[in-house]
């Protein structure tokens, strides 16, 4: 497989730190999946080397009222 040439297209959400990608690659859908794969695969490796970490999305869900969570109930689900 040819080198893969990426550019940054743009910064998104500087808060977030997102960052758009656009690379040139093969019609075939599976040309498209490894060069995909090799994309993700060079940036998140170079972001490990360089000691920056992809924080996991987490989400708090807040409730107007006291929720209870009965463990019988739980276990039967």
């Amino acid at each position: 497989m040819e080198p893969i040439n990426i550019l940054t297209a743009q910064l998104l959400d500087m808060v977030r730190g997102a960052i758009e990608v656009s690379w040139w690659t093969g019609s075939r859908p599976l040309d498209i999946r490894e060069s995909r794969d090799e994309v993700v695969a060079s940036i998140k490796s170079a972001l490990d080397k360089a000691g920056i970490e992809i924080p996991f999305p987490y989400r708090t869900l807040t409730f107007n009222d006291p929720v209870s969570i009965n463990a019988s109930q739980k276990a039967a689900d």
